[in-house]
């Protein structure tokens, strides 16, 4: 017997609402069921992708009389940090796509295949992080790529709240996220992305560090315009 997902009445009128709303301007809400499946599907496949990165340290991981343990985090060091930055990276990129997904009752096909778009970057990450740590973090080309991933992950994100924006209705509950957020992160992404083809390399990551000052600035511009 074929099983279905049990959904509270209350939450079972506002996917009714969604979907005759959504059926007006031409596109087609997904089914509960469906939307849960889409993201348990998004935090597997981050979750294989946090645990790819591990893996080139297992491999160097073996016993040697000639080197102590401490002798092999060093030797490996840059591995070990490319690890660790990579892991804080994806859980990051994730923390961001659990904050936009909780909100939501639904999804359009748009939006999964903006949310396959990030999981892509995500998937990919590994790679380039394999590629800074062969090199040591100062090859510009390894670097760009790595910079360009999070690039496309962070544009990503940005295209899924646009989408979102786009279909009110597969968000009625909404915290407030807002589109122009999406927009500033990515627009310093691609700063960084630039700017990671020069001496300065990973570093260009640090103008992340601007994002909460221009949201702010541009929040504050936007509220006196609206008074």
């Amino acid at each position: 017997m074929a099983r279905c997902a049990v959904v509270p009445d209350g939450e079972r009128s506002v996917v009714a609402a969604a979907r005759i709303a959504s059926s007006a301007v031409g596109t087609s809400v997904e089914t509960q069921r469906g939307f849960e499946r889409l993201v348990n599907f998004s935090d597997a496949v981050v979750a294989i992708a946090a645990t790819l990165l591990i893996l080139p340290l297992v491999d160097i991981a073996e016993p040697s009389a000639d080197l102590t343990t401490w002798d092999l985090v060093s030797e490996h060091f840059v591995e070990i940090l490319a690890f660790v930055l990579s892991f804080a990276v994806i859980f990051r990129l994730w923390l961001t796509h659990h904050s936009i997904f909780k909100d939501l009752t639904g999804y359009t096909m748009p939006l999964a295949w903006a949310n396959f778009l990030w999981l892509l970057s995500i998937v990919f990450l590994p790679f380039p992080t394999k590629l800074i740590a062969e090199k040591d973090g100062f090859d510009p080309s390894a670097t760009s790529l790595y910079v360009g991933t999070i690039s496309v992950s962070v544009i990503a994100i940005a295209l899924i709240e646009w989408v979102i924006e786009r279909n009110p209705d597969i968000a009625p509950y909404n915290s407030g996220r807002s589109l122009v957020g999406g927009i500033i992160t990515a627009a310093l992404m691609l700063v960084a992305c630039a700017l990671s083809f020069t001496v300065v390399g990973l570093w260009s990551l640090a103008i992340l560090g601007l994002e909460s000052p221009v949201r702010r600035i541009i929040a504050s511009r936007t509220a006196k315009l609206k008074r």
